[in-house]
């Protein structure tokens, strides 16, 4: 029997997850919470806050929703599983102690020592004073790194003292993060190519999905602050069988061994952000949900359906599933309003998607204003 499907967001990820799901066999209606004004085409949008989990509760049993999947860090974080879960409702993500992987750095740097996972050296830091001790024995470069969610823009690169100093005044002074920023993580800063590695686990069971790379910086040339993702592309030439077997074993396998023998089996997806140094992965962030914008390249590469595999990991049969992914290479590019990530203005009409035809496009953050499109 075909199901309903609610995906709670209202990124790029949420309307890549809603193509897939509207165009797959398994599923009846697609439901968006709240949705954007592209996954208003293909889903039926409800307007709710993420952060009412009582209300988006009434709405999956109301829809009938077979399968809920979360899109963001922040509602996986406040506990939205663990929610979900009391109520015996299904839903496609870790609880909130396994989702601290991503809403605390130093969480997750603690664990990865515990447990010997390859990653930079680092140390917690809870005042001004420590990072500018730490500094002054370690010199640059170093990578600041609020220890909460600040979302995708919380890591500073200190690659010379103005942009050191500049990190202080946005940490401490102006107070850019704030709560995220109660501790910090100060970090050797690795030099090498990064890659993100995507994986659907279960308990201690993970398949693979794909590689990707994407690109933070808001200008050309990784230049400007750090954005939520400014393009991206998949797979990447890094991602050779022979590495992405070593990502599986020396990274992806501890972190799920240890979260069972924690008493919180993880479920979800588990994306690793990985520097490649001298041809070894070291572990630079863990995020537990799909990427924004690499699910825009991932998605579209999965050939077998993507709703049965998140449904049978729901189940404990995920190694019972095929996965089939395109040899192809996908690429997107972000277009954002001129001051993103900063302050920019909402509302004004986008222009020219008539023209795009024959090429996917996925909206993140927009809505509908009449039969505009506005930001």
């Amino acid at each position: 029997m075909k199901k309903n499907v609610l995906i709670l967001g209202s990124g790029g990820r949420e309307h890549a997850l809603a193509w897939s799901f509207s165009n797959d066999k398994n599923v009846d209606k697609v439901f968006c919470a709240p949705g954007n004004g592209g996954t208003e085409e293909i889903a039926e949008n409800i307007i709710v806050n993420l952060a009412n989990h009582q209300e988006i509760l009434r709405m999956a049993h109301e829809k009938k929703i077979g399968l809920t999947v979360v899109g963001p860090e922040n509602p996986l974080a406040d506990g939205i599983v663990d929610v979900f879960r009391k109520e015996g409702l299904r839903i496609f993500g870790p609880d909130s102690y396994c989702s601290q992987l991503e809403s605390s750095k130093l969480f997750a740097r603690d664990l990865m020592a515990e447990n010997n996972i390859p990653q930079p050296l680092y140390y917690s830091c809870n005042t001004r004073k420590d990072v500018e001790t730490l500094k002054e024995i370690l010199g640059l470069p170093l990578v600041l790194k609020a220890d909460g969610l600040a979302a995708g823009k919380g890591v500073i690169v200190c690659k010379v003292e103005k942009e050191y100093k500049q990190a202080l005044k946005d940490i401490f002074e102006d107070q850019q993060f704030g709560d995220a920023a109660r501790r910090i993580s100060l970090e050797r800063c690795l030099v090498g190519e990064e890659l993100s590695v995507f994986a659907v686990c279960y308990e201690k069971d993970y398949i693979v999905l794909n590689s990707a790379q994407d690109y933070k910086r808001v200008f050309n040339e990784d230049k400007g602050p750090n954005t939520g993702g400014m393009g991206a592309y998949s797979p990447t030439p890094l991602s050779t069988p022979q590495l992405l077997k070593r990502v599986g074993s020396e990274i992806i396998q501890p972190v799920l061994n240890a979260m069972f023998e924690r008493g919180h089996p993880y479920t979800g997806f588990l994306y690793a952000g990985l520097m490649i140094v001298d041809g070894n992965p070291y572990v630079i962030e863990f995020n537990v949900r799909m990427g924004d914008p690499e699910a825009q390249v991932i998605v579209p590469l999965i050939r077998s359906s993507l709703f049965e595999l998140l449904w049978n990991t729901t189940e404990g049969k995920l190694m019972d599933t095929k996965v089939r992914t395109s040899s192809q290479v996908a690429v997107t590019v972000v277009l954002a309003v001129e001051g993103y990530p900063g302050v920019y203005d909402k509302g004004m009409k986008i222009k020219g998607l008539d023209g795009l035809k024959g090429r996917l496009v996925f909206h993140a953050g927009t809505r509908r204003q009449g039969h505009d499109i506005v930001t």
